[in-house]
């Protein structure tokens, strides 16, 4: 009874710190992208997209994705993923998440996940990103991306791919990744933007943007926390 006590207690507290926030570090300079373990994929609903390989498209995000997101943002030019219907394409993509383009937000919220996948050099062929990030018309200069926060169960600190940033643009380059490690590695915005530039060189790899899921409300936690509490007293009770 106390073992099963406690494995609700523990698996209590680790739903709590999977939902509370994190500190983060913003990506700079130029270099490897750090590894952030092979923590697996995140739970997180990509959005669903219509439309041509070469654009114009449109995403949705719905339940059971966070409300931050919820809505559908439209996009000239080519997906930088596999397409719905027919063969995928290079070249770049805008995405509009301002009110006027009809994205309910009005932005892309902060804790977007950006997902990189498949960036190597096993296709021997070039395979890069190049992003920029607007809000309004101005391009975003400071730093608006941080570091990874998850890769793919698979992953090794080898498969992560080079990166750099200047003047606003980041870059992400996997020509120096050994191997063909079909990984994803993922990355978070920390500031809202109304506008996204997306570059592919190549249609080995892909980027795609994520939603994290709607967390339970605060009434929810309170509850979750003092079970989990209460739990682990009666645990230490009964041990004693």
């Amino acid at each position: 009874m106390n073992r099963s006590l406690s494995s609700f207690a523990l698996a209590s507290f680790v739903s709590l710190l999977s939902i509370a926030p994190t500190l983060a570090v913003p990506l700079t300079g130029s270099g490897t992208l750090s590894f952030p373990g092979a923590t697996g994929d995140p739970t997180r609903q990509i959005y669903v997209a219509a439309g041509a390989a070469g654009g114009p498209f449109t995403g949705t995000w719905s339940v059971p994705a966070n409300p931050a997101w919820i809505g559908t943002f439209p996009a000239t030019g080519a997906m930088p993923h596999t397409p719905p219907v027919g063969a995928p394409v290079t070249g770049t993509a805008l995405y509009d998440f301002s009110v006027s383009g009809g994205y309910a937000p009005g932005a892309l919220p902060v804790g977007t996940y950006f997902q990189f996948g498949d960036l190597d050099n096993g296709s021997a062929s070039p395979e890069n990103f190049q992003l920029r990030a607007f809000n309004g018309t101005s391009l975003v200069t400071t730093p608006w991306l941080d570091v990874p926060f998850a890769a793919s169960a698979t992953a090794v600190a080898s498969d992560m791919p080079n990166y750099s940033f200047i003047a606003g643009v980041y870059r992400f380059d996997g020509s120096a990744v050994p191997g063909n490690p079909a990984i994803s590695v993922f990355l978070k915005n920390n500031i809202a933007i109304t506008g996204l530039e997306v570059m592919r060189s190549a249609t080995t790899t892909a980027f795609v943007l994520g939603a994290p899921l709607a967390v339970p409300e605060p009434s929810c936690l309170a509850l979750l926390s003092c079970g989990a509490a209460g739990m682990l007293a009666a645990v230490r009770r009964g041990r004693n």
